[in-house]
């Protein structure tokens, strides 16, 4: 459990039962990312986030027992990935038909100690899970680690489709190889893209080897070439039709996101800058004719259609698998999330001991 000042605890709590209409789950996998290393210093990025807690929302794991009149749609020993957002369905955001929630709760983020279990993230071998809360079947025969990007993709997907989608044929621009921008690149591929550019530093060789192999077709350290020029030259001057950010802190790619983009194109905000402003020249968007948007996660439409393309087999899970991790290593997980000392992986996971057990 993370305590909020950069420390943390390893505990061993009581077995939870299930509330009535609720459910158990057994964890198999959770996988992490850099909110984690900002949730494990306390910034807290999430409405109504608290600390300390168990933190984990990338949760794969089976259904270990159902509460009196749940109604998830699954049988107790299903393998399914968890929505982390748990909405109330009653306030006025969600009659809106938006799918954020003026009332929600967010597994690994928002439900302390003091509630219940205190079981309430995939850093637990077993979680709660509240009634209303989208479960999503996964297939049995990929190993729960190769499925704990279940949440980025569900995410990933979303922005694409707040993106007008991917087009076949279509060039697309993807800042950032992170495990976000590699899950991003795997999708444009699946969707048909034409044409895959992946960018980033010399810090991202192996991010950037990464991406060649899920799917993209030119990948560019920006800080060996002028960005905007090569892909002028790779496109014909055409640019891009659909540019995604996902740099994380970095500023100038707001800018140069709005560069890349070709007349009519569209652009996808989706990396965290940490409340720092981005400087833009916003005449391009009016020249251009560019539509940008955010892309602030996922939604219960893009969780659904997340659990179709694994069940399908349509990512590659294998070269984003990454890093899998035991419990105790929460340190070298941490460590190679912010890549200390030169360690770096595509993407980090955590194993439960005994998942195998279901």
């Amino acid at each position: 459990m993370f305590t909020g000042d950069g420390t943390y605890d390893l505990r061993e709590l009581a077995m939870p039962t299930p509330m009535a209409g609720g459910a158990v789950l057994q964890v198999e996998a959770v996988g992490l990312c850099a909110s984690d290393v900002a949730q494990l210093h306390g910034h807290h990025h999430v409405p109504n986030e608290v600390s300390p807690l168990v933190p984990g929302h990338e949760i794969v794991g089976r259904v270990h027992a159902l509460g009196d009149g749940a109604d998830f749609g699954v049988n107790v020993g299903d393998r399914v990935g968890v929505d982390l957002v748990r909405r109330c369905g009653e306030c006025d955001v969600c009659k809106s038909g938006s799918p954020f929630c003026s009332n929600m709760q967010v597994y690994g983020y928002t439900l302390g100690l003091d509630e219940r279990s205190g079981l309430w993230g995939g850093y637990g071998e077993f979680m709660e899970i509240l009634p209303g809360t989208p479960l999503v079947a996964l297939p049995d025969d990929v190993p729960a680690e190769g499925l704990s990007l279940f949440e980025p993709l569900a995410s990933c997907l979303n922005w694409v489709d707040r993106g007008g989608g991917v087009r076949a044929g279509e060039t697309v621009v993807i800042q950032g190889p992170g495990h976000m921008g590699l899950i991003f690149t795997a999708v444009a591929r699946a969707a048909g893209a034409g044409r895959i550019i992946v960018t980033g530093t010399s810090a991202d060789g192996m991010r950037l080897a990464a991406a060649q192999e899920v799917g993209a077709d030119h990948t560019i350290n920006v800080d060996e070439v002028d960005l905007v020029t090569t892909v002028a030259e790779l496109t014909g001057g055409r640019m891009a039709d659909l540019v995604v950010d996902l740099a994380d802190k970095v500023t100038v790619t707001v800018k140069l996101a709005i560069e890349l983009a070709a007349m009519n194109g569209r652009v996808v905000l989706a990396g965290l800058k940490q409340m720092a402003p981005a400087e833009i020249v916003s005449d391009l968007i009016v020249f251009k004719a560019l539509t940008v948007t955010g892309g602030p996660g996922s939604t219960p439409q893009s969780m659904r259609a997340a659990g179709r393309m694994l069940r399908e087999k349509e990512l590659p899970t294998g070269a984003l698998l990454g890093e899998v991790l035991g419990l105790g290593d929460i340190d070298e997980a941490m460590a190679l999330l912010t890549r200390a000392e030169g360690r770096d992986a595509v993407r980090v996971s955590i194993k439960h001991i005994g998942a195998e057990l279901g």
